[in-house]
């Protein structure tokens, strides 16, 4: 006989069978944990037994309400379906091909379920990920890094505008040495931080310049003395050991002058360094005085060996007219 469709074939029901006691009434385990009650037809010596009434399941366990009587394989259970109940895949059985399109989502993802010894190298490429599939709270810290991202795998049309702002960077994360030489960078705005300072300076003692923190220094309150700034990286480190030879730092000082100008030595880690003024220039002004005046004071420092360096120093009055 022709069939439309699967072939049938005939597929015979489970039956159990025990023996009573006259005394138990916990009989199994089943060969199958039935759906329910109304998955099972019971029979105790022929007798036909209600379900929820004579018996109750527990699991792959039969819990008769009387106890069924003695007897040989006089209990039988008949099984009313051949795998309507649920089946679990064997281990490593379910493969890409028996998965729909849109079947695995973030959030039908338990934490932690696929993890990098599930995913063979190079399985996921970028056009096996849609568009805002994957986002930052689906990646855990260190999840991805730079040894898991081929080269050119990820390029400026894959990040959207604005996904990467500062604050998804660690401190240090990117430094000069991980942008390549030939990189391209376009920037439209660049904004510098200056350390606004009221303490009123001067007199024998040293300025402490942090360049790690800030290269852009402002001192509001008069000078009082002949300054010395020392230039440090910050009050761990020197100078020295965040500088490499042939590397320059440009450091812009302005200090509120009033009645008086005051000279200004430069320090770097304590040592006294001689400046490179330009012909036209001098470490002081002796030119008349205006109470809102400020002296600038801006130093391009070279590394040219060990704890040594070039100094090129400018002192520019500026005050108003």
């Amino acid at each position: 006989m022709a069939y439309i469709g699967n072939q049938v074939s005939s597929v015979p029901f489970i039956i159990d069978t025990f023996s009573g006691t006259g005394s138990a009434t916990v009989f199994g385990q089943l060969t199958r944990a039935p759906a329910g009650v109304a998955s099972i037809a019971v029979f105790i010596s022929g007798v036909y037994k209600t379900p929820g009434v004579d018996y109750t399941l527990n699991g792959d366990l039969i819990v008769f309400t009387t106890p069924p009587g003695a007897g040989t394989n006089n209990i039988v259970i008949h099984h009313m379906g051949n795998g309507s109940a649920t089946q679990v895949p064997s281990d490593g059985s379910v493969t890409g091909a028996k998965l729909a399109a849109n079947t695995v989502r973030g959030n039908n993802i338990v934490a932690g379920v696929i993890t990098s010894n599930h995913i063979a190298v190079g399985a996921i490429t970028g056009n096996l990920i849609g568009v805002g599939v994957v986002s930052g709270n689906l990646i855990g810290t260190r999840a991805i890094s730079g040894n898991q991202l081929s080269l050119y795998a990820v390029s400026g049309n894959n990040i959207g505008l604005g996904a990467i702002s500062a604050n998804n960077f660690a401190g240090g994360g990117i430094t000069s040495n991980v942008l390549a030489s030939n990189l391209n960078i376009s920037v439209s705005r660049t904004l510098e931080t200056a350390t606004v300072n009221a303490t009123a300076i001067g007199g024998t003692g040293n300025v402490n310049i942090d360049i790690v923190n800030n290269t852009v220094y402002l001192f509001t309150s008069a000078a009082t003395a002949n300054m010395q700034f020392n230039i440090r990286a910050n009050t761990q480190n020197t100078f020295d050991s965040v500088t490499n030879i042939g590397q320059t730092t440009s450091v812009a000082i302005a200090v509120r002058g009033q009645t008086t100008r005051y000279t200004a030595n430069l320090m770097i880690d304590t040592v006294r360094q001689t400046l490179n003024y330009a012909a036209s220039q001098a470490p002081y002004y002796t030119a008349s005085i205006a109470s809102a005046e400020y002296n600038i004071y801006t130093y391009s420092i070279i590394k040219t060996a060990p704890a040594t360096y070039a100094v090129f120093a400018s002192n520019s009055l500026f005050g108003t007219a």
